[in-house]
């Protein structure tokens, strides 16, 4: 082996200089002191013993030092080629590492240490501790990558990788596998832990690390494909199968009428989707898509395509192509989770914050067949051509973060017979609502705590069942009590199911109890079955609750009723099943 080129100590501007700015182009870490290699560095050994017996060997046979002994050095910088025959482990803050050509060891780990390298190779693997240094290389040849939570930016095609921390998504093997994939010598036996120290001692001696059958997620991922091919399956689900790509299997079985890619980052659906013309289910939620393609219009038989929670940070969310609206037979679309937050608030006093836009294409309206619209998360935007739209009977937009204005939008959809609406900070229930004449479920929950306009009568709704009226939930604040008082002063003979719970507030400012007074009226409701009023803090219930003999399921829980309380209410609903328990 060839003696190592002697080292330089320079300041980080001086080696900086010396690689053209690399160093402060790569590196975020501030350093004084650099222990600069000019050319390549060959090393017997372990990395850091065998800087170190350099260092000392160079200062023994430097007459100069002799009365001066070098310190630490804070960065060590090869701007060549670096060949290690041991391991690269650096899990102290200090020294970090870049190097400027090829490195090569049996291993690169890093812990607290700032670790910059180019391409390379490493015999058994590459580890990021847990811990709060970086490790980045380019691309790297090695047979495992083991990640424990650390800011790691590997490049290993190939390579088998094991998340010791959670569940990384693109892992072969992530914490819930290790017990039931590795060999009881890596294993903690304590904790369920890989033992990196064990699992590398196993590679260097040639034995196995994983038990017999254990397959990575691509195997298994391509054993799964292979099979699908010669069953000629005609649905196919790979949830959650760490694809990070789309698996161009598929497009070999064009008889596909079922997709379901989520929970995979793939990035993108090939153009070559169109081919799949007898798909019917297409669901690809939080795959980190920015896009689909032109093509989803030849999938002529869609009747469902969900593509919620593709929303890719400062990237933008997902966006429709106008294509989408020549999907004729499209009955269920979900777009769920596509609007990111804005950072400014829903409305003042209210804790929901605004979400960004997300704007349906004109070519929505064309949607025909379409009868179910999940957009919780989404601050929709409808085009004018979704006014009317006669097929539309279900509409979600929990959540949607609307900035405290109601999506009137959806009350020009005349067949609806199902609006949640939950969970949003309204100023305004608007009179438009009571346009959909055929609306059966109308869930309020949580978005009445802003309202400061009265509500519209919900008596003129007649075919209205079930209504979700619960008060704060945590989001959003409770002004009073009045939309609650003028809930029950209407006449809802067809109400079955009625939620009006967490309408208790307990304040430093404003300290609200629930109490019989406030729910007169709800004898009114003769017709309900199931009836919520848990979270409230009641002590006691009106007398005209006992009227309401057509009860079938009563939720009281998280109230202070006595005991004597508690046996009258299940005196008077004998048939009825009563939660008290809190």
């Amino acid at each position: 082996m060839p003696e190592p080129t002697a080292p330089e100590i320079l300041s980080f501007d001086e080696a900086d200089a010396r690689l053209g700015g690399a160093l402060s182009a790569e590196l975020e870490a501030s350093y004084e002191e650099v222990l600069f290699f000019d050319g390549d560095l060959t090393l017997h050994g372990d990395f850091l013993d065998a800087i170190s017996t350099l260092r000392v060997a160079d200062q023994e046979s430097d007459d100069e030092d002799d009365d001066e002994e070098e310190g630490d050095a804070e960065l060590i910088v090869v701007a060549g080629n670096l060949t290690v025959s041991g391991r690269i482990a650096l899990y102290e803050d200090l020294p970090g590492l870049f190097v400027a050509g090829r490195t090569e060891a049996e291993t690169l780990e890093a812990g607290d240490a700032e670790v910059y390298i180019h391409d390379g190779s490493f015999t058994y693997l590459v580890y990021g501790e847990y811990n709060h240094g970086s490790l980045r290389t380019g691309v790297v040849s090695t047979p495992w990558v083991i990640e424990s939570d650390h800011a790691m930016d590997v490049s290993a095609p190939g390579a088998v990788w094991v998340d010791i921390f959670g569940d990384a998504g693109h892992a072969d093997f992530d914490r819930d596998d290790i017990a039931d994939v590795f060999v009881p010598e890596v294993v903690g036996a304590e904790d369920g832990e890989l033992l990196v120290d064990e699992f590398l001692e196993r590679l260097r001696a040639g034995l196995p690390v994983l038990l017999p059958g254990a397959r990575t997620a691509g195997q298994a991922v391509r054993d799964l494909l292979a099979q699908a091919l010669a069953d000629r399956a005609e649905h196919l689900d790979l949830t959650g199968r760490k694809l990070q790509e789309f698996p161009a299997a598929v497009l070999q079985m064009p008889w596909l009428r079922t997709l379901i890619l989520d929970g995979n980052l793939i990035g993108e659906l090939p153009e070559a989707l169109g081919s799949l013309t007898e798909l019917e289910v297409l669901s690809a939620c939080g795959c980190g898509l920015k896009a689909l393609p032109e093509s989803i219009s030849d999938l002529s038989r869609l009747r469902v395509l969900r593509v919620a929670r593709n929303y890719p940070g400062d990237e933008g969310a997902l966006a429709l192509p106008a294509s989408v609206g020549k999907l004729a037979a499209l009955e269920e679309l979900d777009i769920s989770g596509l609007s990111g937050r804005t950072g400014a608030p829903g409305r003042p006093g209210g804790h929901l914050p605004e979400r960004t836009r997300f704007v349906l294409p004109d070519s929505f309206g064309s949607l025909a067949a379409l009868r179910r619209l999940a957009a919780d998360g989404t601050n929709v935007v409808f085009p004018e051509s979704a006014h009317g739209m006669t097929s539309v009977e279900e509409v979600s937009m929990s959540a949607s973060g609307t900035g405290g204005t109601f999506p009137e939008a959806v009350t020009a959809f005349p067949n609806l017979r199902r609006l949640d609406l939950s969970h949003n900070t309204f100023g305004t229930i608007p009179a438009s609502l009571l346009r959909l004449t055929r609306l059966e479920g109308l869930n309020l929950d949580g978005s009445l705590g802003m309202v400061n306009e009265p509500l519209p009568d919900l008596g003129s709704l007649p075919a209205l069942r079930v209504l979700g009226f619960s008060g704060h939930s945590g989001h959003a604040p409770v002004r009073g009590y009045q939309c609650l008082t003028e809930l029950l002063g209407m006449e809802l003979p067809g109400l079955e199911e009625l939620r009006i719970d967490r309408w208790h507030r307990d304040g430093k400012r404003d300290r609200l109890q629930l109490t019989p007074a406030d729910l007169a009226g709800l004898g009114n409701f003769r017709g309900l079955r199931a009836l919520d009023l848990s979270f409230n803090r009641l002590t006691d219930l009106p007398p005209e609750f006992g009227t309401l003999g057509g009860l079938v399921v009563i939720d009281l829980r998280y109230n202070q009723f006595p005991g004597e309380v508690r046996d009258r209410i299940a005196a008077a609903h004998p048939a009825a099943q009563i939660d008290f328990d809190s």
